[in-house]
């Protein structure tokens, strides 16, 4: 009979532990005057920074990596390698890659322990604040932000086990441990949360594979390539943009529709200025940063990593983040116009209501006339 996941444990011989925090830092990075001000003064700020130009995607503009040293996350694992990643779209990625080992199963205490714990975010908002300062002016600020959002996300990366094994014999024979892993979850879960956890396997080659769940991925990957794990980051960095503006059109519309219950003085001949051109401002901007979180990544002559993406995109609801900003979007026009539509309106009545009072004033002259001239 052949032997379970639990009567035989799968050691793990090297991997690494991606934790991945992005964060809406602005408006828009000028990567090009952030090269300028290291390239003027690298030792006071002690990072090194390079271009990302991978050959297997194509960026719009390719973002900035910044090393950021070793980090102690926790006393129980070794420090963590920390970098951080400049997107020109206003979102900076903050990563801390810590070493693997030991049994498979040993890694859903570390799920547990280390994916969403606020300490590692607050390490995380640390080494954000200590960028921002060096950064500041390479940072565009958003006019209209309010806080700081962010995204977090956790990759297992596995490049050795103590054995070779195909991606079908990993996921038959330890499956259900991969599925805690991805779900953090230290008891045994459904029949339905299993199967829906390590739903959508991907391969390339036989020996590979890859699954993405909403809140982690697992990757066995002996040839050591990052393109999986740079485009998973590249999709959190989108889900992250569009929640961020789905809040902020939120926030507008409700400002709307505050200006819109008000009466404002019958004379006034443009009452509803300062939130026309608030939705006017608004609209440009949210269309312009959402076009270029769209467009800054091309994965052109790579089914597979489009495979990936399109997974990643459905298990984050990208395609519901993007209607929900469009549909906004649209009602922040109509009310644009409608309010527009209103001013002319006003500024017509009002022109109207001169008209008359000149009238009615030159009415009154030409009786008064004959009077004061007796």
């Amino acid at each position: 009979m052949a032997q379970t996941s639990v009567d035989r444990p799968l050691r793990v011989e090297h991997g690494s532990l991606f934790l991945y925090y992005c964060f809406d830092v602005g408006e828009e990075i000028l990567l090009e005057k952030i090269e300028h001000i290291f390239g003027e003064a690298p030792t006071t700020s002690h990072l090194v920074v390079e271009r990302l130009t991978p050959a297997y995607v194509q960026y719009r503009r390719p973002p900035l990596l910044i090393e950021l040293g070793s980090i102690a996350l926790s006393a129980h694992y070794a420090p963590a390698v920390c970098r951080a990643k400049l997107y020109d779209f206003g979102v900076i990625s903050i990563v801390f890659k810590l070493p693997l080992q030991g049994e498979l199963k040993d890694l859903i205490g570390v799920a547990t322990e280390l994916v969403g714990n606020p300490k590692v975010y607050q390490r995380a908002r640390e080494q954000l604040q200590r960028l921002q300062s060096a950064l500041a002016p390479g940072i565009v600020q958003a006019s209209h932000s309010e806080e700081v959002e962010w995204e977090d996300y956790a990759i297992f990366s596995i490049e050795q086990f103590e054995r070779p094994l195909s991606a079908q014999q990993l996921l038959s024979e330890y499956g259900s441990e991969i599925a805690k892993i991805l779900r953090c979850e230290i008891e045994p879960l459904s029949a339905s949360e299993l199967s829906e956890a390590i739903r959508q396997p991907l391969s390339y080659y036989e020996d590979e594979l890859a699954l993405i769940d909403w809140n982690a991925a697992f990757l066995y990957d002996p040839r050591q390539s990052y393109d999986v794990p740079d485009v998973l980051e590249y999709a959190v960095a989108m889900l992250l943009e569009l929640r961020t503006y789905d809040a902020l059109l939120d926030r507008v519309l409700d400002r709307a529709y505050d200006d819109l219950e008000k009466k404002p003085s019958i004379l006034t001949l443009r009452p509803f200025a300062a939130i026309i051109d608030y939705l006017s401002e608004v609209k440009l901007d949210v269309s312009e940063v959402i076009d270029k979180v769209t467009n800054s990544l091309k994965l052109i002559g790579d089914p597979y990593l489009a495979r990936v993406y399109n997974v990643a995109a459905t298990r984050f609801g990208l395609s519901a983040w993007q209607a929900s900003v469009r549909q906004k979007l649209a009602t922040v026009e109509s009310l644009y116009e409608l309010l527009y539509e209103r001013t002319q309106a006003r500024q017509l009545l009002v022109l109207e209501l001169l008209i008359v009072v000149l009238f009615l004033l030159d009415i009154i002259l030409l009786l008064v006339e004959p009077l004061v001239n007796r």
